[in-house]
């Protein structure tokens, strides 16, 4: 069954895969579906044929459920007609209990008369209660059911809750004015500017990106089932051997191994594209984060880092792993005379590392590089596997 579900969400991804559109300055094939350069073509054709295969798998694989739940159903029916006729033989011809005295006149007049009989000693228990409470209530007292349509006593529940919610109202406005005055005039969160044109479109915009956010998280969710099975039949068919290399079959393999592969690349870049303007994760309808808020931190202190965490909608081992690698990070010494040091690498976590001043440093296969003195500062991401992600810079003093 888990199999159909994913082949099913192949075929929808075969209606879907070019409704986001974002545009982007390394943007792929995928960005731009209207692109024919040769490319692009061949990338699209590629992508093409493994959700054709996809949807061939789905069909047998639906067909074969099928023809499994019949033959499942017509067992458990068997089973539940066996079981029937079992309970019945033990029974005696004329018990009512037996199936095949259902709809006997004596069975429906016994089954009729006991329903009567728990109904008039459930009405004649309520209606006990209901007179034990009078009796401790005085007479004019409304909570008396007797009193329940006593004008005076309509008048009083009207006025009540007239005073309720007056006095709830009130309270609410209270709690308004006091939250828009901590804000300022301009804040869209004030209720007085909920209408103005300008936080309208703002609140707009922050829909639209997180639409499309979710759109793309769907979408990177069918691209790795299509990616899984290109790969299959890369290594089905034994592509990686050399003598294997130059066959059609995996020329084709390799090809559309490769175009899902852009793809992903693609819809990732999109998905932190989005999840850069994003101000609060994004929750699916049962309370789960199925985006985070990047972490951006200006220090690697580790009390920085643990503080700004605590205060994260995070998985505790993605927060214990970012915390332990940003301690590690922040070993880096804040001062150097060497001409290079290693970076301090993750086992398990994506970090990516860049230098905002080239001319005193540089980054070269996992290694700073320094040039002259001055400051060299590193502009440094992290991020776990679930797309949670950290960025820092380190400011190092470079002596000569």
């Amino acid at each position: 069954m888990r199999t159909v579900l994913r082949l099913v969400t192949i075929l929808f991804f075969v209606s879907s895969i070019n409704i986001i559109n974002i545009p982007s300055a390394n943007a792929g094939c995928q960005d731009y579906p209207e692109s024919i350069t040769p490319a692009c073509v061949a990338e699209n054709l590629a992508i093409a044929q493994v959700m054709k295969e996809a949807y061939e798998a789905a069909q047998i694989a639906k067909r074969l459920q099928e023809e499994q739940t019949a033959r499942d159903n017509a067992a458990k029916d068997a089973a539940d007609r066996a079981a029937t006729i079992a309970a019945d033989n033990a029974l005696s011809p004329d018990d009512c209990a037996r199936t095949t005295n259902r709809y006997l006149q004596r069975c429906t007049d016994i089954e009729t008369a006991r329903a009567v009989a728990e109904n008039l000693a459930k009405d004649a228990a309520a209606r006990a209660v209901t007179l034990a409470a009078d009796n401790a209530l005085a007479p004019d007292d409304c909570a008396r059911s007797t009193n329940r349509f006593v004008q005076s006593c309509i008048d009083a529940a009207t006025e009540k809750a007239r005073l309720e919610n007056e006095s709830k109202n009130a309270a609410e406005k209270a709690a308004i004015i006091a939250a828009d005055s901590k804000l300022s005039l301009d804040d869209c969160a004030r209720s007085t500017n909920r209408y103005v044109q300008r936080c309208i479109d703002i609140a707009t915009e922050k829909a639209r990106n997180e639409n499309e956010a979710i759109s793309t998280i769907q979408r990177i969710s069918e691209i790795k089932v299509l990616q899984k099975l290109a790969d299959d039949k890369y290594s089905l068919n034994k592509c990686d051997l050399p003598s294997n290399k130059q066959s059609q079959i995996c020329l084709d393999a390799a090809l559309e191994k490769n175009a899902v592969k852009n793809a992903n690349s693609s819809a990732i870049k999109s998905l932190r594209e989005s999840q850069s303007q994003l101000s609060k994760p994004i929750l699916d309808q049962n309370g789960e984060v199925l985006l985070p808020v990047l972490l951006i931190s200006k220090s690697l202190s580790a009390k920085d880092i643990s503080t700004l965490l605590s205060a994260a909608v995070i998985d505790s081992e993605d927060k214990k792993s970012l915390t332990q690698y940003s301690q590690k990070l922040n070993s880096i010494k804040s001062s150097t005379t060497a001409k290079s040091f290693k970076l301090p690498l993750s086992t398990s976590l994506d970090e990516t590392f860049s230098s905002t001043t080239p001319a005193v440093c540089r980054i070269e296969s996992g290694q700073v590089k320094t040039l002259k003195a001055g400051s060299c500062v590193l502009s440094i991401k992290f991020s776990t596997e679930s797309g949670f992600e950290v960025e820092s810079t380190k400011k190092i003093t470079v002596k000569r």
